[in-house]
């Protein structure tokens, strides 16, 4: 096998692993997936240098301190969904045993990444406006839109 073949199959093994997850995951009664982030480095930036992860909302859970999210990084995603059931285990594990998160307010609206917890308030008014806003292309409301726009006015 040469190394474009190799690269090819790696590609479609990643490819499938992540559709079966997705599929698990839509299964589920509480579970959610909320898209993808790079984990939060010390210093408050973004930490590049670990994994990917697929952020999950686990809709059991209500939002706060105890928190309603899991990180689920996508290389251990590739080693443990590789069909079906190996998914809907790996699913039952983190529904039962992972440590939530509690995920902090980052927005790239001043030109960089940036926790919004220490904004003033006319930046926190340019973010209320600018999440006010429609970009779905479904044309539906953001699932969590209230949600969003509480944690916003809480700041």
């Amino acid at each position: 096998m040469n190394a474009a073949n190799a690269i090819e199959d790696a590609k479609e093994r990643i490819r499938k692993s992540i559709m079966v997850f997705n599929n698990a995951v839509e299964l589920t009664d509480n579970l959610e997936i909320i898209g993808t982030a790079y984990p939060v480095a010390e210093d408050g930036g973004v930490d590049v240098t670990r994994d990917e992860v697929f952020i999950l909302r686990d809709n059991s859970k209500p939002e706060g301190t105890d928190g309603a999210f899991v990180e689920v990084a996508i290389s251990e995603i590739v080693a443990k969904a590789t069909d079906t059931d190996k998914a809907r285990e790996f699913i039952d594990v983190i529904e039962s045993r992972r440590p939530s998160i509690v995920l902090r307010g980052v927005t790239r609206i001043v030109g960089y990444y940036s926790s919004v917890q220490n904004w003033n308030r006319s930046k926190v008014g340019e973010l209320r406006d600018r999440a006010g806003g429609s970009y779905g292309l479904t044309g539906k409301e953001p699932r969590f839109h209230n949600n969003r726009m509480a944690a916003i006015d809480s700041l």
